[in-house]
């Protein structure tokens, strides 16, 4: 009977993870695009307008270079350039790679 009763307690649980999981979501998306199409029927279309600019990234990439090599983290090792980056743009401080450089420039020529 223990067995019978702890399946009928978990089978509620199971359905409703279930629906948040899987209808949740898609219904979700749904609607907030439907939103999105009302709202630009309303203003004319006017809300997805290109943007008048791109967007301006750097991407540097450097092989064997550690933690403390740069500036900005207290190295003796002066990277002005770099110091400026940092303290005027995004700051990757918490990654991972691979400790050979091929994974991790395959990874980036091939987007996996």
């Amino acid at each position: 009977m223990a067995c019978c009763a702890d399946h009928r307690t978990r089978a509620p649980h199971a359905a409703v993870c279930l629906l948040v999981i899987f209808i949740v979501p898609p219904v979700w998306s749904v609607h907030m695009s439907w939103e999105n199409w009302r709202s630009a029927l309303r203003n004319g279309g006017d809300e997805f307008e290109p943007p008048t600019s791109q967007p301006h990234i750097v991407f540097i990439l450097v092989d064997d270079q550690g933690f403390r090599d740069v500036g900005y983290h207290g190295s003796e090792i002066k990277t002005p350039n770099l110091d400026r980056l940092a303290a005027q743009g995004v700051k990757l401080e918490n990654y991972y790679v691979q400790p050979l450089c091929s994974p991790s420039r395959s990874q980036l020529m091939t987007g996996r």
